[in-house]
């Protein structure tokens, strides 16, 4: 899941309400609560900013920060939401110089492309012309024939075909080093106060080990031993603002790991019955914020698997179902958090979805079909692709955690020199077994950080950059700290 924030959009919000009108705090942020509704997320925005100015001159602190994380949330919704009719119709002329008006005007219809209504007008996802190239095969495999390259198949494929076997499932070690930081401009926070920053760290897992944190700093203000078991890998700072004289607020973690690819061989007919009262499958089974299972997409799931009683040929025909239904797309993350819309919802309602959303909404097929899933995350390694990724996983009594990887096993269809043979083969790969190109930060989604910002933080899905938080400042402290977060990953020989 790759998010693009565009901290300058900010000013959408704050050119002309640095100083409240003179009315009562409350009328602004019940009048930001109407257009919020109204899906007015502009205009809300700029009342939330006006309510919090006058919370503040009133010394009401917490409902300052609350109107703060309102206005905050108001311009997540819009952020990767820039373009307007005219700007989304160049966009894809200029990316697609042969589209016709009529080809330009059906994409741009609802339901073709990713849009809201906010403030009187069309706002278009800033990635509309890429989801034109995903959502047609014969474009994505003419840009691989350009380049004479077909992505993570090319990658991967070498690994695929040589039919290695292991001793159990697990084998074939990769170790890999990070070093990740956080650079942040001390100007943009305030004198005094405290910055809370959770960083995330790698967990051990079947198929990753040997953890090794190499340095993390400063030092003195880690307020919590890093955690790397578990369900989500982090190290939790507090850091007294009055500490900090120097131009930038730095901090980083610099550690190893190693990932082994997963083969697992399983016979569908020796797998043993679900434990139904046990807390795994209660917990993975259940309908959480972003792994919604909804009535229709109960139905959905139904559907798919119909009269097939067998787990894993459950879990199998919704992977296919997903491959051969759904294209993959870019979403725009920060409107969903923002507007607090379940990720699977959303892939049932506009079919659009990317790595994150097509695990999740495989993971709600499953567990609505009764097999225990989850949506598993934080990079892909594949060499020279490195980048966020996430990927699912189902659970099989007597074999544990099986992956499940729709989005990457989507890949092969872009390559442009592949027989049907061997992209089935990648496909059927993907399904039950794992490339040892990972690195595992969480388990599932919508798990919080230790100990839990709560409301002071958006994205609280999934925690692939750290989530930064300061009481005390007026700005969007998440977001800046995103945007101030470095990471490089490489293979150690």
């Amino acid at each position: 899941m790759r998010y693009v924030l565009f901290v300058f959009g900010l000013s959408l919000f704050l050119t002309s309400v640095c100083i409240a009108d003179n009315l009562p705090a409350d009328d602004f942020y019940m009048s930001g609560i109407h257009e919020y509704l109204n899906g007015s997320y502009e205009k809300a925005g700029d009342l939330f900013n006006k309510s919090m100015v006058a919370y503040d001159q009133e010394g009401d602190v917490d409902n300052a920060r609350r109107a703060l994380g309102m206005r905050n949330r108001a311009f997540w919704i819009l952020v990767e939401m820039p373009l307007n009719r005219t700007t989304a119709e160049n966009n894809l002329k200029q990316s697609f110089p042969s589209l016709s008006e009529n080809d330009i005007s059906r994409i741009l219809q609802p339901g073709n492309s990713i849009q809201i209504d906010s403030d009187g007008q069309t706002r278009y996802f800033y990635n509309i012309a890429n989801n034109v190239a995903y959502h047609n095969i014969t474009i994505m495999q003419d840009n691989s024939r350009k380049t004479n390259h077909s992505p993570f198949f090319d990658e991967v494929f070498p690994l695929i075909s040589n039919n290695t076997s292991f001793t159990g499932w697990y084998g074939n070690p990769h170790t890999f080093m990070a070093k990740s930081s956080v650079s942040l401009p001390r100007n943009v926070l305030p004198a005094n106060g405290t910055l809370e920053v959770w960083m995330p760290l790698p967990i051990e897992t079947d198929s990753q080990k040997d953890i090794k944190i190499l340095d993390i700093q400063p030092q003195q203000y880690i307020s919590s031993d890093p955690v790397t078991s578990g369900d989500l890998g982090q190290v939790y700072f507090t850091i007294p603002l009055n500490e900090m004289d120097s131009q930038f607020i730095n901090l980083s973690a610099d550690y190893e790991f190693t990932t082994d690819e997963q083969r697992f061989v399983i016979d569908p007919d020796s797998i043993e019955p679900y434990d139904t009262s046990s807390d795994l499958y209660r917990e993975y089974t259940a309908s959480q914020p972003n792994i919604e299972i909804n009535p229709e997409i109960r139905n959905l799931s139904s559907s798919i698997v119909g009269d097939e009683n067998n787990p894993y040929r459950k879990a199998k025909l919704i992977y296919d179902y997903i491959i051969h239904t759904y294209p993959y797309s870019n979403v725009p993350h920060t409107y969903l958090v923002g507007s607090q819309i379940p990720e699977s919802t959303y892939m049932f309602d506009t079919g659009f979805g990317d790595c994150g959303t097509q695990s999740m909404f495989f993971a709600a097929l499953c567990r609505a079909a009764g097999i225990p899933a989850r949506a598993t995350g934080g990079y892909q390694l594949a060499p020279g692709l490195a980048g966020p990724h996430f990927w699912a996983e189902f659970y099989l009594q007597g074999y544990g955690w099986i992956p499940a990887d729709v989005t990457i096993a989507e890949s092969s269809d872009w390559a442009f020199d592949k027989t049907d043979s061997d992209r089935n083969r990648f496909k059927d790969y993907y399904f039950g077994n794992l490339d040892p190109y990972r690195y595992t930060i969480q388990n599932d989604v919508d798990i919080s950080f230790t100990p839990d910002p709560g409301n002071d933080i958006i994205m609280n899905m999934v925690h692939q950059t750290p989530a930064l938080v300061c009481r005390e400042s007026r700005e969007d402290v998440e977001l800046l700290g995103m945007q101030c977060w470095n990471i490089t990953l490489s293979e150690v020989d």
